[in-house]
């Protein structure tokens, strides 16, 4: 990893708009973004409106650079099954990455989801947790199966605040994923790249 492109996933709840644009979750979110871009991380998302959402696009209002990961075969496909908004807007990713057409369950909605948790989060150096349901806590699982390091935005509701005390419970011995806690946006992007780099 010598040229310090690191790929971080930002995974959170999939629902929150932009009416919520003064709550605290959203401008945790935005920082994150802009964080991940300043420090010339790739941003990576499961090209989805809520969080995620707000991350990508903060970082591309930083000049960052966004991969999105989306849950259809093609552009076309992914508009007509994921009309929320502007999310869908092409322009946002610098790099857009499709289901392949060949997928079995490829007109299976929420099959074609997880296959795009997996490819994402394989697809990442790290991962940030920022709120987030059953689809944030599968990325999460996903990111301790592949050993990555992990960042846990907590204070921030749902399944990161669950975290904390499931690791506890559930960790397995021998699994070497690095989950960092912290409830500052910017000391968790900082401490999330500083253990990348340390391990590079």
């Amino acid at each position: 990893m010598g040229n310090n492109k690191w790929k971080i996933g930002v995974y959170g709840s999939g629902f929150l708009t932009d009416e919520n644009k003064q709550t605290p979750i959203f401008i945790a979110t935005q920082t994150v973004g802009k964080e991940l871009a300043n420090h010339g991380a790739i941003v990576v998302t499961g090209a989805c409106s809520g969080l995620p959402y707000v991350a990508a696009r903060a970082a591309r209002e930083s000049s960052g650079e966004v991969w999105g990961f989306a849950p259809a075969k093609d552009y076309a496909s992914y508009v007509i099954l994921e009309p929320r908004g502007k999310h869908t807007d092409k322009s946002l990713y610098t790099k857009m990455f499709f289901v392949p057409k060949d997928f079995e369950f490829i007109n299976w909605h929420e099959a074609c989801c997880k296959y795009r948790n997996v490819t994402s989060t394989a697809s990442s150096d790290a991962g940030i947790i920022i709120s987030g349901k059953w689809g944030t806590l599968n990325e999460f699982t996903n990111l301790v199966d592949f050993q990555k390091v992990i960042g846990v935005l907590v204070g921030t509701g749902g399944t990161a605040d669950e975290i904390p005390n499931l690791w506890k419970k559930i960790k397995k011995a021998g699994n070497k994923s690095k989950v960092i806690f912290d409830s500052d946006p910017i000391e968790l992007v900082k401490k999330v790249i500083g253990e990348l780099e340390k391990n590079s």
